[in-house]
């Protein structure tokens, strides 16, 4: 139960001690809100928080089996860089010149230390409709070929603007940089604009996010209306691509009562939305967590951080 709350400061929880699953270990919780990732990892290490999470896992590397004990497990969010149909994105050339240029491999080992899952569509392997037929490969070479098409290449970049958030998760930032980096290399000149998430809500909300926008998307309950249906779907207010042919395909099937048509008909839609690169999947998140030796935390995979699964050591 919610006992004090102060906005952009903390909120305070109460237990209830008539829960059906039983009276929780602590009888109050205080969740504090700190949204940079190394102040967080600042007020565990000195104890003056018990829990956090979402640190730079370089950091969850140095402090776990230290003064502090860890845990890391796949969760339901994805990293993801929205397309919107607008300016240089119309252009299909463009769109699977940017997904191929990207080794995702590469940048979950080198800046994610390997806490990551590479995924080309909006569906984690857990989700009802994962299917691993679906390949968008790293091709250097078929990117700089697709750019040549549309008269682009290193002498003669296309350019637009990427938005992307800043801590918020782990190496968000970082993540596009390195994007960036790579589309240099095959023709693509991307500006990056770093912003606020309550800001890209907000654009994504009136459909003014720019021509790609970096964002973690999450689905705790593993269907794919809540992935690809929220996220692709033009009439939805999560959607920035509004093509007429992806609508088609999706309308029906949010009313499909047959269960298995319903799976196959999304994973006919993350196929389509794969070959035409209409949005660019990167990666299944590992969630970090460190805490003090005097608490269990048991992770859940919807990354949500629950009170009532800390338990005393």
């Amino acid at each position: 139960m919610v006992e004090k709350f102060e906005r952009n400061a903390f909120v305070r929880l109460k237990a209830n001690a008539n829960y059906w699953g039983g009276k929780p270990d602590f009888d109050t919780v205080t969740i504090k809100f700190v949204p940079d990732a190394a102040a967080r990892v600042a007020e565990v290490e000195s104890g003056n928080s018990h829990v956090t999470l979402e640190m730079p896992y370089e950091e969850y590397d140095r402090l776990k089996g230290g003064p502090l004990a860890g845990v890391a497990a796949p969760i339901s969010d994805i990293g993801m860089i929205f397309l919107n149909d607008i300016e240089v994105m119309t252009d299909p050339n463009v769109r699977m010149a940017a997904a191929h240029a990207i080794d995702k491999q590469a940048i979950i080992d080198r800046l994610l230390s390997g806490y990551g899952v590479k995924i080309d569509t909006l569906q984690t392997p857990e989700y009802d409709a994962y299917d691993a037929s679906v390949s968008v490969p790293y091709d250097e070479a078929k990117a700089v070929e697709l750019l040549a098409a549309s008269g682009f290449g290193p002498d003669n970049p296309v350019k637009f603007k990427i938005q992307t958030t800043k801590g918020f998760k782990p190496k968000d930032y970082e993540m596009i940089q390195a994007i960036v980096g790579l589309w240099r290399k095959v023709g693509i000149e991307a500006e990056i604009e770093v912003y606020e998430i309550a800001k890209h809500y907000e654009l994504r909300a009136a459909d003014q996010l720019a021509p790609a926008a970096f964002y973690n998307w999450g689905n705790s309950v593993g269907d794919p209306t809540t992935s690809t249906g929220f996220a692709m779907f033009g009439p939805s207010p999560h959607s920035v691509w509004d093509g007429e042919d992806l609508i088609g395909m999706i309308g029906p099937l949010w009313g499909e009562a047959d269960e298995a048509k319903r799976i196959e008909g999304w994973k006919a839609v993350d196929k389509y939305i794969a070959e035409n690169a209409l949005v660019i999947p990167l990666l299944q998140y590992v969630q970090p967590i460190l805490h003090a030796p005097g608490v269990v935390v048991t992770p859940h995979a919807s990354g949500a951080l629950l009170p009532h699964l800390m338990k005393r050591a």
